[in-house]
């Protein structure tokens, strides 16, 4: 049995400042593999990796709600872990998962 009171207040702690995300390599092209390890570390850590791993769900499903938020904020992530010309390649994707294998 979890313990519902300490998930909550992890998942507070860690979510409490979701925009703020702890990665400072950028993507420049020439760097993907230490960019992408460290990219990852924080996507880990915020327990946020489902989104770059796992399909959407059904619209019509329970899951849906969190997941669209979830994908929201990882693909912020991305935008704002990429230098700028890398940018307008993903900007136009709608998933985070879709975004990190054209990467």
């Amino acid at each position: 049995q979890r313990d519902t009171t300490a998930d909550m207040q992890r998942e507070y702690i860690i979510s409490g400042n979701l925009l703020s995300f702890g990665s400072t390599v950028k993507l420049d092209g020439s760097n993907y593999e230490i960019w992408s390890c460290v990219f990852m570390m924080s996507v880990k850590g915020h327990r946020k990796k489902h989104v770059i791993e796992e399909e959407e769900p059904p619209t019509k499903s329970g899951k849906y709600s969190t997941w669209e938020e979830d994908n929201n904020i990882v693909m912020s992530w991305i935008m704002n872990s990429v230098q700028a010309h890398i940018t307008p390649t993903i900007a136009y994707y709608t998933s985070a998962k879709h975004m990190w294998e054209f990467l």
